[in-house]
């Protein structure tokens, strides 16, 4: 029998066996990889400090960048977008922290964590996001007074008064020139939203004693600004019929 005799004899069956084996073989991946899932988590574990020296090659500015650039665009993945909610904020916060140490004084990474990170609305992440522009701030309050500012408005919309408060007494103590006035009244409008009404008062005391000192210039548009502040403040405490000789005397 010749070949060609025989496999227009058994090409039939020869085509229906082949095609139980593959799809045998189909389920049979199947079975063995159906438990596999795909991994959400886009944020990869933050580089140590040994191997952004590596990779560097001596240009830590242009890896800064890179990294950055990586950073920003995490989550686009596979043609789609993950939610911020399946992201891992522990190594969001480590990538950040280490990218200070390339570069400090940029601000994209803390607009990352003001701007765009923290619009996760898992309460956790976000003060994870404090934590860090707390930090980044505190190298330098009066270049990054803007930062310590934001990190306050974050604390409060999460309902964490007690860390605004902290954060807005440490934005008190800026001496930036660049800085409105209202950094430095930032303590008592937390006070006011906190029901401290000694605060707010202590506040406004420390606000007159530094504008007769003229230790500061001030602007006009400021001294109109702090005397309308300073006139609505003592209206809300006198008609909630409040007592300074109960505050403690430090300012």
């Amino acid at each position: 029998m010749t070949a060609r005799l025989f496999f227009h004899l058994y090409s039939h069956k020869i085509f229906f066996w082949l095609f139980i084996l593959t799809f045998g073989c189909q389920i049979f991946f199947w079975k063995q990889t159906e438990g596999f899932r795909l991994e959400l988590n886009a944020i990869p574990p933050a580089p140590n400090k040994y191997l952004v020296s590596a990779a560097s090659l001596g240009d830590k500015e242009f890896l800064f960048r890179a990294l950055s650039v990586r950073l920003q665009n995490s989550g686009d993945v596979f043609g789609g977008f993950i939610a911020l909610k399946n992201y891992d904020y522990s190594r969001i916060y480590q990538w950040m922290t280490e990218l200070d140490k390339l570069n400090s004084e940029s601000r994209i990474i803390p607009a990352l964590a003001a701007y765009y990170y923290s619009q996760t609305q898992n309460p956790n992440d976000s003060k994870l996001m404090v934590r860090y522009l707390d930090e980044h701030s505190s190298q330098n309050i009066d270049a990054n007074w803007w930062w310590l500012f934001q990190a306050i408005y974050l604390s409060k919309r999460i309902g964490d008064f007690d860390k605004a408060l902290e954060l807005a007494q440490k934005l008190a103590q800026n001496n930036a020139k660049d800085a409105p006035i209202w950094t430095k009244q930032m303590p008592a409008f937390i006070g006011e939203e906190i029901g401290d009404g000694c605060l707010a008062f202590n506040v406004i005391s420390k606000l007159i004693a530094e504008s007769e000192s003229g230790a500061k210039q001030i602007s006009a548009d400021e001294m109109n600004f702090m005397r309308h502040f300073i006139s609505e403040r003592l209206r809300k405490l006198k008609s909630g019929k409040f007592d300074p000789r109960k505050c403690s005397k430090k300012l």
